[in-house]
Order: structure tokens, then sequence, then C-alpha cells
């Protein structure tokens, strides 16, 4: 299936590795999800996920076929009927099925995983201003996957990392020392950086992130997280 295509020319992309990783299928779920958010937005890395799928295609017509045992269709057929039977999963809510400008704008990828997260824990608020959704992907133990939803000109308390960050702008914008972050864009940040985002004034900034570590606050609030043993 082709993917969902939004008119914006993002300046920051996702790591040309994990178009690599996607391309042989060998990417975690997590970062998958970035990606193929990503790709909503980004043309070049459409382009760049084709062309490491065709590279990926060659490579493999090029290597011999191995044998394989007579049987080995009639096992593989004997195995796929003794698992049991699966629902199918809900269809994706259609677009604008949240009713909220913001979400509505989210590549429709992400509508099943925001329907299931609103229809569960919903959002919780962090501090005033800025809320989280946790979303139900498989990370890394330590690890999160989360919308997080920021008031214009508030911003993310100031943090550094345990692990490695990827944040995917999916509407509005924040800045940061990094620079400025809109829609498709994405920011990758490691243990190094401490910075603290902040929405734009006047526009609600949305964002996908995904941690392979917890965040480390710093401040006040991290005193009071490292006091909480956190």
């Amino acid at each position: 299936m082709s993917p969902e295509r939004i008119v914006v020319i993002p300046s920051h992309h996702v790591p040309f590795d994990w178009l690599v990783e996607r391309a042989a299928g060998t990417l975690a779920p997590a970062a998958a999800l970035v990606v193929d958010a990503h790709l909503a937005f980004c043309p070049a890395c459409r382009a760049a996920l084709a062309l490491c799928e065709q590279v990926g295609g060659a490579l493999l017509d090029a290597v011999p076929p191995a044998p394989v045992a007579a049987d080995a269709f009639d096992r593989l057929m004997a195995r796929i009927e003794r698992e049991p039977a699966r629902s199918p999963g809900p269809d994706a809510p259609p677009p604008a099925a949240f009713g909220d400008p913001v979400l509505d704008r989210m590549p429709g990828l992400l509508h099943p995983l925001g329907a299931k997260a609103l229809a569960g824990r919903g959002w919780r608020s962090l501090v005033p201003g800025v809320k989280v959704l946790h979303l139900d992907v498989p990370v890394v133990p330590g690890g999160s996957a989360q919308l997080i939803r920021v008031a214009g000109g508030r911003g993310v308390p100031r943090h550094t990392h345990r692990g490695n960050e990827y944040t995917l702008v999916l509407a509005g914008a924040f800045n940061d020392a990094g620079g400025r972050f809109a829609a498709g864009d994405v920011q990758v940040t490691t243990p190094s950086v401490k910075h603290k985002p902040i929405a734009e004034p006047g526009e609600i900034c949305m964002v996908l992130a995904v941690t392979d570590a917890p965040l480390r606050l710093t401040g006040v609030l991290g005193m009071i997280q490292r006091g909480l043993g956190y």
C-alpha cells in the first residue's frame, strides 16, 4: 500500500540506516512507526526507501536458490492450520474521526493507535500546557512511544536523555537549541543533548516521540525525579 501523502517538505529526516532497515523489514516496531509517519510527509524519503527496496530486491535476485525439503510446503501449511484463528483488527478510523483539528491532521496510520489510546488511559497532563498519550506499540525495556501535545508558547520541561529520542512533528512547530522543527521534521537526540523544546506561539504542537530509555529531567523537577528514585 502506498504511503499517505501530506503536502509538506520536511527539513529534518529519519536516519538513512532506518530506511535501509525498513526496506529489509528488520526495523523495530516503534522506529518503523516513526519512519512510516514521516514518509507520509516526505517525498525525498519515500524515494530513498523505494531505492533501498530496489537494491535489496536486486541483491536477493543475485543469491543462488537454496534447496528445501520436498515436504517443506506441506509442513508450512500444517503449521499455519495449527495456529489459533485471530479476529481481524478494527478498521482504521476515517480522517476527522476524532473531532479534534490537531488529532485529525495525523497521518492515517496513527489513527487506530490514537483511538485505542484515547479509549484507554487517554491524555495525561505532564505540566501545564503539556499532555501525553501513551501508544500501544512494542518498545525496548525502559522505552516509550507516545503523542505529546504542547499548547502554543508552552514547553516540555528541560531534560536530557538516558538513551536516544526520536521526535516527529505531526502538527505545529517547536524550537530548541537544535533549531526549528515543523510538521514532518524528525529530531534525533542522544544522551549528550540537554534541551527544552518550546511550541511556537499561536498553535498547538503535537509530536510522536519514541525513546529507548527514560528521559532525565533537570533543574528542580530533576531533583524531585531523582528523589523519587526515577
